[in-house]
């Protein structure tokens, strides 16, 4: 249980973290991708000599590594952005709520039985996305905070799709090295769009970006490391449900006291309506 519990912690941290950037001038994509750096540099002495370069040219996952990279940290822009504009219960809400993505997808390419507790769990997200959004006073959703919350929650549906089809059909226990590869993906990319800022901008790495990525890259390295733990302990449907549930209610809770987060009884309708959604998917 202690491994869930970090991979909760850890998770709901980077959330915190992106709020704190703008207070201590901390450049978002910067930080990301120096966080990439930190993430990818402890996956390496991890590996040790299974990180192999001949080795990894042959591995038929390494096309999908590429893509999920570029799409890792477009996410975690997004993730960024939206926790200090959307605010860190609703970026975190959206982003577990994607999980009927990779569920709908499973339907229609795995032939995955489509039953009552799925259709629900869908009725009841999108429900969800209404309340949450709903400002008391105006009889509308709050158009100028949705779109980035959105748009994770498609992007990150779209990333555990991907995960998905490949550990169905191309991971063979290469878990670390695969990780590992998609985290130097998105260095790279990182560092291509750092250079062609600073030749547009000037604008060099700062030492506050720098600390502050490097511990967002504690962060995210730990999260996923204490995933594959818990995976290695326990059943998916009882460590996805505990693990999503988890990462909403503990970063509903940090955005309330530590942030001032406000939300209203219909946001917090809207918050466990996303928690009996996460819940209804994971037991169908």
């Amino acid at each position: 249980m202690i491994f869930i519990f970090l991979t909760i912690l850890f998770s709901s941290l980077i959330f915190v973290a992106f709020k704190l950037f703008p207070r201590f001038k901390i450049d978002n994509f910067q930080a990301l991708t120096i966080n990439y750096l930190a993430a990818s540099t402890i996956g390496i002495i991890i590996l040790g000599s299974e990180f192999n370069y001949e080795m990894i040219i042959t591995k038929s996952w390494l096309p999908f590594s590429l893509l999920i990279g570029f799409v890792f940290i477009f996410t975690f822009i997004l993730f960024a952005l939206s926790s200090q504009k959307a605010g860190v219960a609703i970026t975190a809400v959206f982003s577990k709520m994607s999980v009927i993505i990779p569920v709908i997808a499973g339907i229609f390419l795995y032939s995955e039985k489509l039953n009552a507790l799925i259709v629900l769990g869908i009725i009841s997200t999108f429900s969800a996305f209404i309340l949450i959004f709903y400002k008391r006073g105006k009889n509308k959703i709050q158009i100028s905070i949705i779109v980035l919350p959105i748009i994770i929650f498609f992007a990150n549906g779209l990333i555990d799709t991907l995960l998905k089809y490949i550990e169905h059909y191309h991971i063979a226990g290469d878990y670390t090295l695969f990780l590992t590869m998609i985290f130097i993906t998105a260095l790279i990319i990182g560092s291509i769009i750092s250079i062609y800022r600073y030749f547009k901008t000037k604008q060099a790495f700062t030492i506050q970006s720098i600390i502050g990525g490097t511990i967002l890259g504690l962060f995210n390295y730990s999260t996923t490391y204490f995933m594959l733990l818990a995976m290695n302990l326990f059943e998916s449907n009882v460590l996805f449900p505990l693990q999503n549930v988890g990462i909403v209610m503990l970063s509903a809770l940090l955005g309330i006291f530590f942030f001032r987060e406000k939300l209203s009884l219909t946001n917090w309708i809207g918050i466990f309506l996303s928690i009996l959604a996460i819940l209804l998917i994971a037991l169908a």
